[in-house]
């Protein structure tokens, strides 16, 4: 019997700490991205997620109109997360982060574009937000 509650126990405790622990609503990101070998500097981005305990990751800023989710896990607050994105030159691969607090998020994301140029290219996004209310 106390083998049974020992294991019960182990299992909530090891639910809470792969649960994902977000207030949902509308979310705006501010979204600062830079290209490997490129040496300008974008401006910073604005975009808006609605962000659900089922659909946890940002896609706003990649300009896809599909993404697939490869692969999805969570650790407390973060989700780590790996897409297929199709955009209007074929498929992205994008992987990343994004980190939860109450009314505050912020993560980091890759892309890898291919060979440009004769280099192989990545495009970095960095990003932070804020929770701005209900989804509408």
């Amino acid at each position: 019997m106390k083998s049974g509650l020992y294991v019960l126990s182990l299992f909530v405790l090891m639910s809470h700490v792969y649960a994902l622990d977000m207030v949902e609503g509308e979310w705006e990101l501010t979204v600062k991205y830079t290209i490997s070998g490129m040496p300008i500097s974008n401006p910073e981005e604005h975009y808006r997620e609605c962000f659900t305990q089922e659909d946890p990751i940002p896609t706003s800023f990649l300009n896809a109109r599909n993404c697939e989710i490869i692969d999805q896990h969570t650790r407390y607050r973060t989700v780590y997360y790996r897409l297929n994105c199709f955009t209007e030159n074929g498929s992205i691969i994008n992987e990343g982060k994004i980190h939860f607090t109450s009314m505050k998020v912020h993560g980091d994301s890759k892309t890898d574009l291919g060979e440009i140029a004769g280099r192989n290219s990545v495009m970095r996004y960095k990003f932070t937000g804020r929770r701005l209310g209900d989804c509408h």
